[in-house]
């Protein structure tokens, strides 16, 4: 698309031109040279403005129309264009120097982390200890001073344990010295003690065997009395395995007959469900003689009592069933 005058940005090709013809030939040669460093740094940031003006009225450009804008960028990026290898050779000038502070930065840090490492083992050595921030916030001569004092207590303890090992040592003497008399001692006593053995030799067998006569004696009781015990306990457990088994029996019985009780119910239970279903399927008439047959068979359930008032309810109770059954299945019959 043609460019039109209403694209217009505060910077031309004139002046860049001249921007170029000057940045580019900004160098820095010496990494120390702040001269050189604040040069190409201002210069950069010079040329940074004008690309944010730049961009600035892009957007302000472009805002008006999508046509628009696009002219707008595409002027836009011809001037970047021109403008990025100038940003770029300032920015990597600059770059050389922030990247050597960088550098001497983290040397720097890196020889007082060694230094202080090295403090902390030299401080060791001598039995201190110490955190490494609170290290790091010494000077030299609080180092020295804490140094010095480590030393001198070191020596103070060196020449304690020493001291120490002198007094163990003639302890040790001492007591090396008491047990050989000791020894001696004992080996006095042992000899006296081994001519009385021997004069004493007859009366201590004579002991012995006496000592030897009661304990078999008591071993026999002993004896005696575990076979005894053994022979309870045997009766005892054959005696509890017959209660036991008798136990386990009537158990056995009582669940066996609760089990026929239940199977015997519950056919009973599907007999009467299969004879209901029977009688439902029966016409009126079947079904009317069933029921009264049924009622008749009370009587084979009559109670047996003995009182003789009793018997006569029974006898009574009968004879009406009988009389009342008989006179339903008369009446059935003329249906």
């Amino acid at each position: 698309m043609p460019e039109t005058g209403l694209v217009e940005y505060n910077i031309t090709d004139a002046v860049i031109a001249e921007m170029k013809s000057i940045y580019m030939e900004l160098t820095i040669t010496d990494l120390d040279d702040k001269e050189q460093f604040d040069a190409v740094h201002s210069a950069r940031m010079v040329v940074k403005g004008k690309r944010v003006e730049v961009e600035k009225r892009r957007k302000e450009l472009k805002a008006d129309a999508l046509a628009f804008g696009r002219e707008v960028d595409g002027k836009a990026k011809k001037i970047f264009e021109k403008l990025e290898p100038i940003e770029t050779h300032l920015d990597r000038e600059e770059k050389k120097v922030t990247d050597e502070e960088k550098r001497v930065k983290a040397e720097s840090d890196r020889k007082e982390k060694e230094k202080i490492e090295k403090r902390i083992n030299t401080l060791a050595a001598w039995g201190q200890a110490f955190p490494f921030f609170e290290i790091a916030g010494w000077d030299d001569a609080k180092y020295d001073e804490v140094l010095l004092a480590a030393m001198e207590k070191y020596e103070d303890e060196k020449n304690r344990l020493a001291e120490e090992e002198t007094a163990r040592k003639a302890e040790a003497e001492r007591l090396e010295k008491v047990r050989k008399e000791q020894e001696v001692e004992a080996a006095r006593l042992a000899e006296e003690k081994r001519k009385q053995d021997e004069v004493n030799w007859i009366e201590r067998e004579k002991i012995e065997a006496e000592r030897r006569e009661v304990e078999a004696y008591k071993q026999a009781i002993e004896a005696e009395k575990r076979n005894e015990q053994e022979r309870k306990n045997r009766e005892a457990f054959e005696a509890q395995a017959k209660e036991d088994a008798r136990i386990a029996a009537e158990k056995a019985a009582t669940e066996k007959a609760e089990r026929e009780a239940r199977e015997a119910e519950e056919k009973a239970e599907k007999e009467a469900a299969k004879l209901a279903r029977k009688e439902a399927l029966m016409p009126d008439k079947e079904k009317l003689i069933a029921w009264v047959n049924k009622i008749k068979s009370v009587v084979a359930t009559s109670p047996a009592v003995t009182d003789e008032w009793s018997q006569g309810v029974v006898v009574w109770v009968e004879t009406e069933i009988e009389e009342i059954t008989g006179k339903a299945l008369n009446k059935i019959e003329e249906l």
